[in-house]
């Protein structure tokens, strides 16, 4: 007899269960052995050697791999991995969040204790997320399409998990109260990310000035300022507002001398600018 209404159910098995139901074929790995493989590296941290350099902090039950990585150890092509990490994924039993040539995978596991919730506004790690995955574009690593499209999937996962924790903190989602606060989270979300992309596209562009010649501002700052640090102070505010402020840069009049000065020091103060940003990266 066929059974056209399946029910739902969920199984909680333990990780000696999934130990026992591993079968050795051959140097393939199994779809059972290579979940657990990933039990393992999410339970361990575990990143992958070719990813060591990247500063990515794992929270728990999260691994940093590669699909070549995986494809290779698990003697799969890239294509079957992808396709069942998208499945397990649609299963609930992970979390993906891609990076650029990367993935960090996060398991979905019960430790015994029930886990709190955590707000996505509290987390510190989206917003570097995404500063992480917008740094190859700025330094020309990546295209626009695909830092576009990660980003867009980091924001996604991002008001899921909003969703998600409202839901749990409040079983009926059609109340009035838990929409609009779920739209006060997405509108933070988004805000955020958009900040990051912006802030990201100055740095980009701040990052073709870094051939300009910064001397003039060097020699300004020693002869003009008398190497005076306070005053080179009020003078990098005053290139800033003429940098970014279009009203500021009408507002200088061109009989005046000192703005005039001021506006022939702009390329050498991006330069320098440039070439500090350079070092911190």
């Amino acid at each position: 007899m066929n059974n056209k209404q399946k029910t739902p159910l969920a199984i909680l098995a333990d990780r000696e269960v999934f130990d026992y139901l591993k079968e050795k074929v051959g140097e393939r790995k199994t779809r059972t052995e290579a979940y657990c493989d990933l039990l393992d590296k999410a339970l361990s941290g575990f990143v992958s050697p070719f990813l060591r350099r990247q500063d990515y902090e794992l929270q728990p039950n999260q691994c940093h791999v590669t699909v070549s990585d995986l494809a290779s150890e698990w003697r799969w092509h890239r294509a079957t991995v992808r396709s069942f990490l998208d499945t397990i994924e649609a299963f609930g039993l992970l979390r993906r969040i891609r990076l650029a040539k990367s993935v960090v995978i996060t398991m979905t596991v019960q430790s015994g204790q029930p886990a709190e919730p955590r707000d996505v506004q509290e987390q510190p790690d989206f917003a570097g997320q995404l500063r992480e995955v917008l740094s190859d574009w700025v330094t020309g690593k990546t295209t626009a399409a695909e830092v576009g499209a990660t980003c867009g999937q980091l924001a996604r996962q991002a008001i899921a998990a909003t969703a998600g924790c409202e839901d749990r903190h409040c079983p009926d989602s059609r109340s009035d109260t838990v929409a609009v606060h779920t739209g006060s989270q997405r509108a933070h979300i988004l805000e955020t990310a958009l900040g990051c992309i912006a802030h990201a596209a100055l740095q980009k562009a701040l990052r073709k000035s870094r051939f300009d010649d910064p001397s003039p501002l060097v020699e300004f700052f020693r002869r003009n300022l008398g190497e005076e640090w306070p005053a080179f102070i009020e003078v990098a505010k005053d290139l800033a507002r003429l940098v970014l402020d279009t009203e500021a840069t009408e507002a200088v009049n061109d009989t005046d001398e000192a703005g005039e000065c001021l506006k022939t020091l702009r390329k050498s103060f991006l330069s320098l600018a440039a070439r500090a940003q350079d070092m911190t990266d």
